[in-house]
């Protein structure tokens, strides 16, 4: 498109705007000339008459009165361009599409930390924050809003947290895609999680996973897992039920790697369920014996060249997945956390606060 056809369109849309609001040019006229100074309905009449001749201080002034960010707008004529492929949408931003029933509201997020160094969070197993999701800047499309309490503390004393702003889309591939960013420290998060068809129903939970650069002294690139839970269904997450989280949340695969000793001292304690033990037990008489070989110490003393190649002969003969994947069965096993939480005893005020 050429300035022209730009200019058009914002004009469209401000007016398309004006309407769904019931407003007039001079309705318009009295709301600038309070925020950004003097406007009279006859400029704003002679946009939408002439849009090529509009010039950039008025379009900014209008965008204030109708409190629309003119990079929004921009955005939104873009994906009018460009989301729709042969007369079928693949990409769908606007919240009014049935698509997004039930995704607007607020909801803990829950993930572990991404460090690299576990001495980063030693004190720390699980990160909380607040995601709101709703049309917050009249722009017709999902916006999200990301607030993490990081777990550490300013220089001042303070609790270090990180806001995050960005777009929930949703994909004809049933996947919600959300990507955000805090511009004040130059980070972004891009999560992943599956659209469930919900209808006149309210989202309750949902796993998914996000490409993020880990926090900590050095970032690194990270992919990890994280979970939605509804705040108006579970206003308050007891520790006991974090605690629970925090083992769903680790990458899972078809085997859960632990140590032997680790097995044993559990077994010891009594703490399984007796059917759930005894399947443990009969497993362990027959189990196959693996290695959790550290590359650290395979490396020691042998030349980089050398000991990237023996590593890679190991790691093609690996047990692990190549590709971790989020599965329905991690919905319905975090749905079944979370249901335990409301139908267990309250606990003492002083530790049921998660927040």
């Amino acid at each position: 498109m050429n300035n022209q056809e730009i200019l058009q369109k914002i004009v469209a849309y401000i007016e398309a705007i004006m309407v769904d609001k019931s407003m007039t040019s001079r309705d318009l006229a009295e709301i600038c000339a309070k925020k950004s100074g003097k406007m009279s309905p006859r400029t704003i009449d002679k946009m939408f008459k002439t849009p090529s001749s509009t010039t950039l201080s008025t379009l900014l002034k209008v965008c204030d009165g109708l409190d629309l960010n003119l990079n929004a707008v921009f955005h939104s004529i873009e994906i009018a361009k460009t989301s729709a492929e042969n007369g079928q949408q693949r990409l769908v931003y606007e919240i009014d599409n049935p698509a997004y029933n039930g995704y607007t509201g607020n909801y803990h997020v829950f993930y572990l930390p991404t460090s690299a160094y576990p001495e980063d969070h030693a004190d720390q197993t699980l990160v909380h924050g607040v995601l709101k999701l709703g049309d917050f800047n009249s722009m017709h499309e999902c916006s999200a809003i990301l607030d993490i309490d990081s777990g550490d503390l300013t220089t001042e004393g303070s609790p270090f947290s990180k806001h995050y702003e960005g777009t929930l889309i949703y994909s004809s591939n049933s996947q919600m895609f959300c990507r955000l960013v805090c511009s004040k420290y130059g980070d972004m998060w891009f999560m992943v999680f599956n659209h469930g068809n919900l209808n006149n129903k309210e989202l309750a939970c949902v796993v998914g996973c996000a490409a993020t650069a880990s926090s900590g002294r050095i970032r690194h690139p990270a992919i990890h897992r994280f979970c939605l839970c509804n705040m108006q269904q579970y206003p308050v997450i007891d520790p006991d039920t974090q605690s629970l989280i925090e083992g769903l949340l680790r990458i899972q695969e078809k085997h859960i790697i632990i140590k032997k000793e680790t097995v044993d001292t559990l077994l010891k304690q009594g703490s399984f369920d007796p059917a759930f033990r005894t399947n443990l037990e009969n497993y362990l008489n027959i189990a196959q014996v693996y290695y959790a070989l550290p590359k650290g110490t395979l490396k020691e003393d042998i030349p980089l060249a050398t000991s990237i190649k023996e590593l890679a002969k190991l790691s093609n003969v690996s047990s692990l997945e190549k590709t971790y994947h989020i599965l329905h069965e991690d919905d319905r096993e975090l749905s079944c956390i979370l249901k335990n939480c409301l139908t267990a005893p309250t606990a003492p005020k002083e530790t049921s606060e998660s927040e």
